[in-house]
């Protein structure tokens, strides 16, 4: 199997570009942890108790699903359709993070800790509305 690049429509682009996005944005900071003392640590999407790996999951069904693309391999089911699956995952759970910032304590309480969202979150739910907004288009191409 050689692969064509001319069988890869603007949809794929985007999901495959907002897949890679979003496999960059897992191994950034994804949740701040401040210490009223003066102590700050990050953590990222795959650090602790996360939705990271559902993530992960996500990146690649869309990084496979592009590859199938470039190679123009017939699968049996449509491609935008995976492609909304787990751009809707990623989204999902990357608001989910934001809202609850999972960061294990490990059951203990601490007084005077916050924690906050950091820029690998915000990063990560722009690359999984990207891989979103291709599974649609391409959806609808494919209709």
């Amino acid at each position: 199997m050689q692969p064509d690049i001319n069988n890869v429509e603007t949809p794929d682009w985007i999901a495959g570009a907002s897949g890679l996005l979003l496999l960059i944005a897992l191994v950034l900071p994804w949740v701040r942890v401040k210490f009223n003392g003066g102590g700050v640590f990050s953590t990222t999407a795959t650090g602790g108790p996360s939705f990271g790996w559902i993530s992960i999951i996500s990146v690649l069904a869309v990084i496979a699903i592009f590859v199938v693309t470039l190679l123009d391999v017939e699968v049996p089911f449509p491609t935008g359709l995976a492609y909304l699956g787990a751009g809707a995952l990623s989204v999902l759970f990357t608001i989910l993070v934001i809202l609850i910032r999972p960061v294990g304590t490990g059951g203990i309480t601490i007084s005077g800790m916050s924690k906050i969202p950091w820029y690998g979150a915000f990063i990560g739910l722009i690359a999984g509305v990207g891989i979103l907004v291709g599974g649609f288009l391409k959806f609808q191409s494919q209709k």
